[in-house]
């Protein structure tokens, strides 16, 4: 996987030069010189003071933000721009020359100008060049110059600099030259004292190619001793892939060894990526996992057979690729039947692809085929989906679904583009359910004509239900009908119920709005709030332009009712025709309730009297401060228990739907019998036995699951006996 040139190197000059003695030093004054200026794209491989280095990432101190002590300091890069050819390393500073190693210290600074922006990084130590331990805890540069020190004591050893999650770290997703950190003052002292050993007898275990379903058990010995103690190593499974592999241990009885099972099984299609963390003593090492996962010609999707007992499995980005191809050239609708998603996936390598569901390049009756079955994403995420077809509408993961359910999924990383009809989940529905559906804020949706919207663009027949949706996408428009939620309706009923969004919402010349900007129909919105500044620029000065916090404007054809409740609106505005929650002006004449509505009045500075004072309309002034209290929820649950929680951890502190307190994850399957989750000593703790535990941070990224975590809250997965269940947790250390 990660395995760079220079661990081969390593071991060959651990035959070839022996061992270095006496304290050594390095202030990196000639650090341009020594490594003839070549910048962070360059494998380099240098001389200092006497030992030598190899380095990726890295270079002499350039400009007035790099922290240095005298003239010269170290670069060390986070990112490394587009590093997506074979051969690229990871960041790195490693020392190829083996010495005695006793304490390993320098001054750690972030860039001025990234001060905000930095990695966790690591230092480690290896007897032989191939099987690393981290020594210590990870380490994170700030604004104040520090001194890091770490005691590794080996008679003869190499050690090195890398990210802390060097073992996982996706290298093509690197984007820019950023979270650039300074290194000064480099000093290695002599070994002195007995060496803690945590060493894995292999680097690396790779499965090679599996059937899907198939299973492959390796074993490796695991050596560790140096610390007076009877607590065992602890090891976990970290990665993408995390859920295809499970370890075991056991032991002969030798002290300080262990033999570790792994077992992959092959769960899913294409690359198989995970690492072993193992921690002892504030000691850690990992070791690399790999396979390669290719299913039965005989097999559908990643297996099932479509049934709600035994749906088909939906594991990686060929099978979105073969569900769509089904549903537009089979013309299979799937209706009747079930998916489910069974990890989070990448659809990176596969740009541009058609929606699962569209009329695409066709006219006629048998222009549209839609997607008509019950998609559960099971709280994944889908990430990297790239969709540009400004001559064509109606597109989105989905483009068209008609009769169907789409469920817990996340999108994230993503970008939608399209004619007209966008959304990062679906195009177009009719008579359909969309609920517990989010975006991320990495996620943008916009058009080249009209109807952009972060979850659905258009409701266009029968009854639609979207539930339990976040958009916190940026979403922009050109000529108008631009939303947070969803972008239009024309169906007979449209229900909207504790969705929320926080995303930038605008539109070049008409109409935008944080919720849904326009209905020919009835509809009803309850228990939503828009957080996200809505903009109408109306470049085109056309008089039919309108912004509003949950609803712009109506159909001139409007045939129905609207009923808005227990909704609020914190968003800024910008432009003309501005309202808190519904134009006053259109008030007049309309089957119309709103109840229990607020509005943050020194955000919204538009005078709002002629709605405030209208008695149809329940839609009260308040101040944004006092919407981040507590009580404001109790309000909106109308003074009794409801869906309105309080969190100041979320939403700028103000209420949510109790179903938007995670993002990225959605609490799904919880049983009575679901393991329980608690913290001990900022660790995670489960009761009971689980196959699998995954815990991400509020930005929806892996963290490892049996580290000491920081203060703040965190989604905690479990899979036991097939089950899934996610809670929320919070570490208040």
């Amino acid at each position: 996987m990660k395995k760079p040139f220079y661990t081969i190197l390593l071991a060959l000059l651990a035959l070839a030069l022996p061992a270095q003695a006496e304290d050594w030093t390095y202030d990196f004054e000639t650090f341009a010189t020594d490594i003839n200026s070549q910048g962070p794209r360059k494998a380099i491989d240098a001389t200092l003071n006497d030992l030598e280095w190899h380095m990726y990432g890295v270079r002499n101190n350039a400009d007035g933000d790099d922290y240095h002590d005298g003239q010269g300091s170290m670069r060390i890069y986070g990112e490394v721009g587009s590093v997506t050819k074979p051969g690229n390393e990871i960041t790195n500073f490693t020392l190829m020359t083996p010495r005695s190693i006793g304490t390993v210290s320098f001054t750690l600074c972030a860039n001025a100008y990234w001060s905000a922006y930095q990695v966790a990084w690591i230092l480690q130590c290896s007897t032989d060049g191939q099987s690393w331990t981290t020594v210590g805890t990870s380490f994170t540069a700030t604004e104040t110059p520090r001194v890091i020190e770490r005691t590794v004591n080996l008679e003869s050893g190499y050690i090195r600099i890398v990210r802390a999650d060097y073992d996982t770290f996706d290298l093509s997703s690197q984007s820019s030259y950023s979270y650039i950190t300074n290194i000064d003052n480099f000093r290695i002292t002599d070994a002195s004292g007995d060496p803690v050993v945590l060493q894995a007898s292999v680097a690396e275990l790779d499965f090679g190619t599996l059937m899907m379903g198939e299973k492959s058990t390796k074993e490796f010995t695991l050596t560790f001793s140096g610390v007076e103690t009877t607590d065992l190593p602890l090891i976990s499974v970290i990665g993408t892939n995390a859920s295809a592999f499970t370890v075991e241990t056991s032991s002969d009885g030798t002290p300080g060894q262990q033999t570790v099972s792994v077992t992959c099984a092959a769960n899913q299609r294409g690359d198989l990526k995970a690492a072993l963390q193992i921690e002892w003593c504030n000691y850690s090492t990992s070791v690399i996992l790999s396979a390669k996962a290719e299913k039965d010609e005989n097999m559908t999707f990643s297996g099932g057979t479509g049934t709600a007992e035994d749906p088909y499995r939906i594991s990686c980005a060929s099978d979105i690729l073969e569900l769509s191809y089904n549903v537009e050239y089979e013309k299979n609708n799937y209706s009747g039947t079930y998916f489910l998603v069974t990890n989070d996936f990448s659809m990176k390598d596969a740009a541009n692809f058609r929606p699962i569901g569209n009329n695409f390049g066709r006219e006629g009756a048998d222009a549209i085929r839609p997607f008509s079955g019950v998609f559960d994403g099971n709280g994944h995420t889908i990430s990297d989906i790239s969709m540009n077809w400004d001559v064509y509408g109606f597109a989105g993961l989905f483009g068209i679904i008609s009769n169907a359910t789409v469920k817990n999924l996340t999108i994230n990383n993503s970008s939608f583009y399209a004619g007209y009809g966008v959304a990062a989940i679906a195009g177009a529905a009719l008579n359909s359910t969309i609920s517990g559906c989010q975006t991320t804020s990495s996620v943008s949706v916009s058009d080249y004509y009209y109807y952009a919207a972060g979850i659905c663009a258009g409701a266009l027949g029968g009854t639609v239900e979207i539930t339990d949706c976040f958009n916190a996408a940026t979403v922009s428009g050109e000529y108008g009908y631009t939303a947070g939620i969803i972008s239009t309706s024309s169906c007979d009923e449209l229900i909207i119920a504790r969705c929320g969004n926080n995303g930038t919402i605008s539109d070049n010349n008409s109409s935008a709005a944080g919720i849904i900007c326009s209905s020919a129909n009835t509809i009803s919105i309850k228990d939503c709030y828009n957080s996200g500044d809505v903009f109408t620029y109306n470049y085109q000065n056309a008089a039919n332009t309108f912004a509003a916090g949950i609803m712009a404007t109506i159909e001139a054809n409007f045939n129905g009712s609207i009923s808005i409740a227990n909704c609020y609106n914190r968003g800024a505005f910008a432009e003309v025709s501005m309202a808190p929650i519904f134009p006053f002006y259109l008030v007049d004449g309309l089957d119309l309730t709103i109840s229990n509505c607020y509005y943050a009045s020194d955000i919204n500075t538009y005078p709002y009297d002629e709605l405030d004072n209208n008695p149809l309309c329940e839609v009260e002034p308040m101040l944004f401060k006092d919407m981040r209290n507590a009580s404001f929820a109790e309000m909106l649950n109308g003074g009794a228990t409801g869906v309105w929680t309080f969190n100041d951890e979320l939403n700028d502190g103000c209420p949510v739907p109790t179903n938007l307190q995670y993002v990225g994850i959605r609490p799904i399957g919880l049983t009575p019998d679901a393991p329980a989750i608690n913290v001990e000593n900022g660790r995670i703790a489960v009761s009971g036995s689980v196959d699998s535990l995954q815990v991400f941070d509020l930005n929806g990224r892996l963290v490892p699951a049996d580290r000491q975590l920081t203060q703040g809250i965190y989604v905690v997965r479990t899979t036991a006996q097939g089950r899934t269940a996610t809670q929320k947790v919070c570490v208040s250390r």
